[in-house]
């Protein structure tokens, strides 16, 4: 088949990356290509009648929306993790599935410098003060990073442009990494510790990880009390790798200055509340919402709505990558 015999639809496209996708699906050479705002369990009707559909991470492409999209042959997720889609029930079906691995290691590694910077020297709140005619430093005392130990759990590429950010501030760098290259760490400078080292060990923890099972809760109300009072944490990889109870209660405690979250558990529920109060949300699902309520309005909290990868240049590689993944499938 040629790219013309496929039906080839964007599922779940924001205002930010359409005129992007519009410009690059000239690329396809297919006769019309369908662009959708809804996520794709939110139009099953629309996305039954494609071969080839794009999504992002909130669409949920799990064993029973798969089961409604018969003619389904390959999905293009506009992310590198994979984690939303049923990869087994996938490979049953023959459905191929491609991501964009590369797009943003620089991008989220210099987010993640702009989230330790706003919250360890207090710039939100500072500029919230200035706001409320409050032109005073009272109350707003930051730290240093300069000298300091950053803990980076997940050395891939985004946490090795993390490092290298880091170097340049004079920070000392402890790295946790299930598969460690001797080569990487002579080279970028830091150590290889364990976790528990890492968390007793950091001023600040940066996390870089997938969200796979092994990482689910990677930090929780366990370990966390491991962590060095009055250090900082960073979470831009997902938001299930922490439990948002546990970052409420370290923070609570004193043991957490303050944290920096670009991603939070159930993200496609904390601004929903009808989906929230829908008596098939599950215990574990409200408690987290809750708990994000608790932290969203703290001013020891920066959060940023999924964000990290937000910036002209990443959304342009992730869509001609897109595409580029597309063309390459219809050529078989």
């Amino acid at each position: 088949m040629n790219n013309g015999e496929y039906k080839i639809a964007f599922f779940g496209v924001k205002s930010w990356e359409k005129e992007m996708i519009e410009r690059e699906i000239i690329k396809l050479d297919s006769f019309g290509v369908g662009i959708f705002e809804e996520e794709v369990q939110d139009n099953l009707e629309m996305a039954a009648n494609y071969d080839v559909i794009s999504i992002f991470i909130y669409s949920k492409m799990d064993s029973l929306v798969l089961e409604k999209l018969p003619k389904l042959k390959m999905i293009t997720t506009r992310s590198t993790g994979i984690d939303h889609i049923d990869s087994e029930a996938c490979q049953k079906r023959g459905i191929e599935i491609k991501s964009v691995p590369t797009y943003g290691s620089n991008t989220v590694a210099e987010y993640v410098f702009g989230l330790l910077l706003a919250i360890s020297k207090k710039i939100v709140v500072a500029h919230q003060a200035v706001e409320n005619g409050e032109f005073t430093p009272d109350g707003l005392t930051g730290v240093d990073l300069y000298n300091k130990t950053l803990g980076v759990i997940g050395v891939g590429k985004i946490g090795q442009n993390v490092i290298r950010i880091a170097k340049g501030f004079g920070m000392n760098v402890l790295g946790v990494e299930q598969y460690q290259d001797p080569l990487i760490s002579k080279k970028l400078g830091f150590k290889y510790v364990d976790l528990e080292t890492c968390l007793s060990q950091s001023d600040f923890i940066t996390l870089h990880v997938p969200s796979i099972p092994e990482t689910f809760h990677l930090i929780n109300k366990k370990n966390i009390k491991l962590m060095k009072r009055g250090s900082y944490l960073i979470n831009t990889a997902r938001g299930g790798v922490v439990e948002t109870e546990a970052i409420v209660w370290a923070l609570n405690n004193k043991i957490l200055a303050g944290a920096g979250l670009d991603v939070t558990e159930e993200e496609n529920l904390v601004e929903n509340v009808s989906v929230v109060m829908n008596n098939e949300t599950s215990k574990e699902d409200l408690r987290e919402v809750i708990s994000y309520h608790l932290l969203k309005d703290r001013d020891d909290v920066v959060f940023t709505p999924h964000n990290a990868f937000n910036t002209v240049e990443a959304i342009e590689r992730i869509v001609k990558t897109t595409v580029e993944n597309i063309k390459d499938f219809c050529r078989l």
